[in-house]
C-alpha cells in the first residue's frame, strides 16, 4: 500500500524553483575567443615565437594554477570539496568547473579566491618572469575568470542559499 508524501514522516522532497536563467549568446561567445586570437597575434607582433611560446606556455600555467588554488580553496571551503570539478575545454567555461549543481555561495567563494590568490601568485612572480610570459599570464588568468565574474555579477542579487546550475550556453540559479 502506498502512502501519500504527507502521510509518510521522513520524506525529503527537493523543489527548486527556477528564479533566474542567463543565456550566454554565440555573439559573446565568439567574441570572447576573438579576444584570445587578438592577444595572440599581438604577443607574436611584440615578441615573435617566444610571444607564441609564452602564449601556450600562460594557459597551461594557469590552468595549473587555477587547479592548485581551487584544490586549496577546499581546504578552507568545506562545502565546495564535496562537489565534483572538471576542466573543459568548451567556451565560455574554459577550465575548472562544478560537474554538478553548486551553491551560489559558494561559487562566489571559489572563485573570488580564484580571482584574488591568482593575481598575487602571479604578481610573486614578476621579479624572475620574462615580459611576455607575465603579460600571457595576467591575460590568460582574467580571461579565464571574466565569464565567472560576470556571472557572479549577474546573480548578484539573488539569495546566496541558492543553487546555481552551469551548462553549455546557459546559467540557471535555482531556490527553493
Amino acid at each position: 500500500m502506498k502512502q501519500s508524501l504527507a502521510d509518510q514522516m521522513n520524506a525529503t522532497i527537493y523543489q527548486y524553483q527556477l528564479i533566474k536563467r542567463v543565456i550566454v549568446k554565440s555573439e559573446l561567445i565568439l567574441s570572447h575567443l576573438i579576444i584570445a586570437a587578438i592577444f595572440l597575434g599581438v604577443q607574436m607582433l611584440n615578441y615573435g615565437i617566444h610571444g607564441l611560446f609564452a602564449w601556450l606556455f600562460g594557459f597551461a600555467a594557469i590552468q595549473v594554477l587555477h587547479l592548485l588554488i581551487i584544490v586549496l580553496t577546499f581546504i578552507s571551503v568545506t562545502e565546495a570539496a564535496e562537489r565534483q570539478w572538471t576542466w573543459r575545454i568548451t567556451p565560455p567555461w574554459i577550465g575548472f568547473k562544478p560537474a554538478n549543481d553548486i551553491s551560489l555561495l559558494i561559487f562566489r567563494r571559489v572563485h573570488r579566491h580564484l580571482f584574488w590568490l591568482g593575481l598575487c601568485i602571479i604578481a610573486l612572480l614578476y621579479p624572475w618572469t620574462p615580459p611576455s610570459i607575465m603579460i600571457s599570464l595576467i591575460s590568460w588568468h582574467i580571461w579565464l575568470i571574466i565569464p565567472r565574474l560576470m556571472l557572479s555579477f549577474a546573480f548578484r542579487k539573488q539569495r546566496k542559499d541558492g543553487v546555481l546550475r552551469l551548462q553549455w550556453k546557459e546559467a540557471s540559479y535555482y531556490h527553493r
